[in-house]
This record gives structure tokens, C-alpha cells and sequence, in this order.
């Protein structure tokens, strides 16, 4: 029996509770994606361990349609890892990642592949504007685009995103790349090869709430540091020799004017109130390098545990070829 030839897309869509907006999405999804693939597609939901039946829609899907797939994870593992099991599974020439909540237009799709078909290997979807952004949000991402490019020394292009379509030879050379700490859009960025962009305008979500809260925003921004760049370690090697040169002369200046000179100045240093603030000073940076220094050592430990970035919960997945029993 000769196997089906590959589809010409692979549609990668990372979910978690989006129940309530996944049928609007799919309808508007599966009408541009037949039309401008000429049904040579497939769907692969990626159900990052959702409790709200977000996996049985998608299974009343799958029975209308064989393309549309779903990998169910045995549980919440993030949306970078669920975007790398996503990726897996998908057998197409090329492979386009989407938000299923409605904030990346799908009516962008057509305009990914003919950028696809025109040479690049990688077209990426580059947000100008999100009609939900407040300041803090807008400031966050700012500075996370700033230091990432002066710390990293990887150029990551301000308002990139997830809606993005690779060739399935950046997959694989995706797929290669092992580490666990990982953001997606950055990985594939340091890959290479030929890339296009691609503007939006971003709407709000159909439904729901936003997965990442704040803060899981910002330890994935920090994750995203240690992970490209070394340079924080170096800062504060570079911040160390400034902080003892300059209380080198600190010192200095206060010994000369107040014991050589007489306090002309009428500063009324006393040693005690100098060793207290210098010392307070210096506690502050040692307790700020260290906490850089667990960041990276949080990194390496998560490395040489060696386990899985996600676990498919085959019995709960549909479309999918299980992966034989090792003896």
C-alpha cells in the first residue's frame, strides 16, 4: 500500500481552554487554508493539557474532517513546548504556526505561502499594532526586544511572533535543537535562511484570557536571555571591577579631604557611615550576581535531567501514528 503523499501545509495550532472561540476559529481557518492550499493541507491542534473539552471539539472535528488532527499533552507543559510537539507531528512541505484565539489573522495565510513559494524558508509575522496592549505591556515588550538584541547579540525583530510559516527543512533543523528553557520564535531565528516578513494588525482574543500571566511573561523573557547569551555573567564581572574602582576613590577622596586637608568642604564624613552605605552597595550587587548565577545553574540542571520537553497522551490524541514500543 503506497503511502498518501504529504500535504502541501501543515497548519501547527498550540491551545489551551480556548473552547469557547475554537469553532468560530476553526470555520474561518479550514475556508482559507482549502482555498489556498487546494485542499492539500492538514490541521494539527495542539491541546497543551486544556479542561475545558477544548480536546473534544476538535475530536467532533477530526470525524468531519481526517486533515484536522490533535495532539493532546498528558499535561500543561507551556506553549513553547507544545509549539515543538506541534511541529513534530506535522508532515507538510511547509509548516505555518497560528494562535487559535483569533489575534492572528488567518486572512494572512494566502500571503505567508506565495512568500513561501517565492524562496523564503522562513516568513515570520511581524505585529505593528494590538488593539489590547496597555502601557505596561507595550513598555515590557519594548525593553525585552532592546536588551535581547544588546545582550544576546541575536537580532530579534521587534513585534515578531509565533504566526509564522517555516520550510519543512528549518523543521528538521528545528527539531534538532534539544535544549528545554526555549522560546520558539527565537530559536528559529538563530537558525538562518532565507526570511521574509510579513505585517498584521493584531485583533483581541475571540474568547478567553490570555495564558501567559505577567509573570510568566517575564520568566520566559529571562529564560530567553540565559538561553542565547552568556553576557549577563559578564556584566557583572565588568560591573564588579567599576564598583571597586570606584570605591578605590571614594576613598581615596574622603581620606584626602577629611584627614589631610580638614574637611574644607564640610562633608563630615564618618568612617562608620562610609563603610555602612558602601557595604549595603556592595551586598546588593553580590546578591543580584548570584541571582544571575541561578539562573544559569537553574538552566543546567534542568539540561542534564535529560527529560522530554512534552509527553503525548496518544489515547486521548486522534490522527496521529503511535511511535512503536521500545523493547
Amino acid at each position: 500500500m503506497s503511502k498518501a503523499p504529504a500535504p502541501l501545509l501543515s497548519v501547527v495550532v498550540p491551545l489551551y481552554n480556548e473552547a469557547a472561540g475554537l469553532p468560530g476559529f476553526h470555520e474561518s481557518l479550514l475556508s482559507v487554508v482549502r482555498a489556498a492550499t487546494k485542499g492539500s493541507y492538514e490541521i494539527i491542534y495542539c491541546d497543551d493539557g486544556s479542561d475545558d473539552g477544548t480536546a473534544d471539539i476538535i475530536k467532533r472535528l477530526h470525524a468531519d474532517d481526517p486533515e484536522v488532527k490533535l495532539v493532546r499533552l498528558s499535561r500543561n507543559f507551556g506553549k513553547e513546548s507544545v509549539l515543538t510537539a506541534g511541529i513534530a507531528a506535522a508532515s507538510g512541505e511547509a509548516v505555518l504556526t497560528i494562535d487559535g484565539d483569533g489575534q492572528h489573522p488567518v486572512g494572512r495565510i494566502p500571503d505567508f505561502i506565495k512568500a513561501w513559494r517565492q524562496g523564503a524558508q522562513v516568513v515570520v509575522g511581524v505585529r505593528v499594532n494590538y488593539a489590547g496592549d496597555g502601557f505596561l505591556n507595550s513598555l515590557g515588550s519594548w525593553l525585552f526586544y532592546r536588551l535581547f538584541n544588546l545582550f544576546t547579540g541575536h537580532k530579534l525583530l521587534p513585534g515578531s511572533t509565533d504566526f509564522r510559516l517555516i520550510d519543512k527543512s528549518v523543521a528538521k533543523a528545528f527539531l534538532s535543537l534539544k535544549e528545554g528553557d526555549r522560546i520558539t520564535r527565537g530559536l528559529i531565528d538563530w537558525l538562518g535562511f532565507k526570511r521574509e516578513i510579513i505585517s498584521f494588525q493584531a485583533g483581541r482574543r475571540q474568547a478567553g484570557s490570555a495564558a501567559y500571566s505577567r509573570g510568566q511573561l517575564i520568566q520566559l523573557a529571562a529564560n530567553s536571555f540565559v538561553s542565547f547569551s552568556p553576557k549577563p555573567l559578564y556584566l557583572f564581572g565588568y560591573l564588579g571591577m567599576a564598583i571597586t574602582f570606584f570605591s578605590l576613590l571614594l576613598g581615596t577622596t574622603v581620606i584626602i579631604e577629611q584627614l589631610v586637608l580638614g574637611d574644607p568642604w564640610q562633608w563630615d564624613f564618618t568612617g562608620t557611615a562610609m563603610l555602612g552605605i558602601l557595604t549595603l552597595f556592595l551586598v546588593g550587587i553580590i546578591l543580584l550576581s548570584q541571582g544571575i548565577l541561578s539562573l544559569y545553574i537553574s538552566h543546567i540542571h534542568s539540561q542534564a535531567k535529560g527529560r522530554p520537553l512534552y509527553v503525548i497522551d496518544y489515547s486521548q490524541s486522534v490522527g496521529l501514528e503511535q511511535p512503536a514500543r521500545e523493547n
